[in-house]
């Protein structure tokens, strides 16, 4: 039997080289090819940004390029969940400013001429794995339209989630629903409640009851979609948030130092998730 030639071989490699190179290309472009290095006082984080949230990329992009990060402190750390940052009103030592209440307050304050962004929830394409990249938000109360803060964002660093464990929580989302839907009728129908809690309890808690199964109806009707078999795999391998899946805008993920993400994760923290010492991002950079 003839042996294959040297120019054979080759071509043979050539070709196995530009299948993987085409591989890795076509999985970077199905995420999108701007990235950002988030230079942190911990280490380097590298972040992708979707192309299929554009809103969302380019005020990121904008945020970054307009220096609104820079010196700025992480300041919730939620353990074994997400990082966030985005307040510019929390500077570094030397150049700290007060303390805003919201996310809404601090985009008053600095930065952007837009307050908010309207919501791309690509779901479930993007999910809350570990490493997503999220834009933080005002909960459905005041924002019933989930639209993102024009400056604050989170890293999710999540832990791994078994099937029973999803299978647990999905249940737990579905009786959160029926009782935001339930909330949601109450204020549609405050006055008539107040009015009836004045003259007639028993006509009071008769409604009640009423909006209880009606929202009840809506759930089952219109129930919080199952985790598919990529989220199952995927939070059972890697780990991340799946409660919040579905309710916040996924906007990019980390590429590379995820390592450092998790260790700023494990920053110490006070009851209402401040982290007890500084830790900052340094600058954010487009590459």
């Amino acid at each position: 039997m003839r042996k294959p030639s040297l120019l054979l071989s080759l071509s043979v490699c050539l070709i196995a080289l530009y299948v993987l190179t085409a591989c890795r290309d076509s999985k970077r472009d199905a995420i999108g090819k701007t990235q950002v290095r988030i230079e942190t006082s911990e280490g380097d984080i590298v972040v992708r940004l979707y192309d299929d949230t554009p809103l969302h990329r380019d005020n990121f992009i904008h945020n970054v390029n307009s220096g609104f990060y820079d010196g700025i402190l992480f300041n919730r750390i939620v353990p074994d969940m997400v990082i966030q940052a985005g307040d510019t009103c929390l500077k570094v030592d030397g150049q700290r400013t007060s303390r805003s209440g919201s996310a809404h307050d601090s985009a008053k304050s600095v930065g952007p001429s837009a307050v908010t962004i309207p919501a791309e929830i690509v779901y479930p394409r993007h999910f809350h794995k570990q490493g997503a990249l999220a834009a933080a938000r005002e909960p459905d109360s005041i924002n019933p339209q989930r639209e993102s803060s024009a400056l604050q964002w989170y890293i999710v660093t999540g832990k791994k989630q078994t099937s029973a464990q999803l299978a647990e929580l999905q249940a737990l989302l579905y009786e959160a629903k029926v009782a935001a839907c339930f909330d949601r009728l109450q204020r549609e129908h405050a006055e008539e409640l107040a009015a009836l809690k004045a003259t007639d309890r028993s006509a009071q808690q008769e409604l009640l009851s009423r909006l209880q199964i009606e929202a009840e109806e809506t759930l089952v009707k219109n129930p919080p979609a199952p985790f598919n078999d990529v989220q199952k795999q995927t939070y059972a391998r890697i780990g991340g948030a799946p409660h919040l899946d579905g309710e916040y805008t996924v906007f990019g993920e980390v590429v590379e130092g995820m390592p450092i993400a998790l260790r700023i994760g494990r920053t110490p923290v006070d009851a209402k998730e401040h982290p007890r010492r500084q830790v900052y991002i340094k600058r954010i950079v487009v590459e």
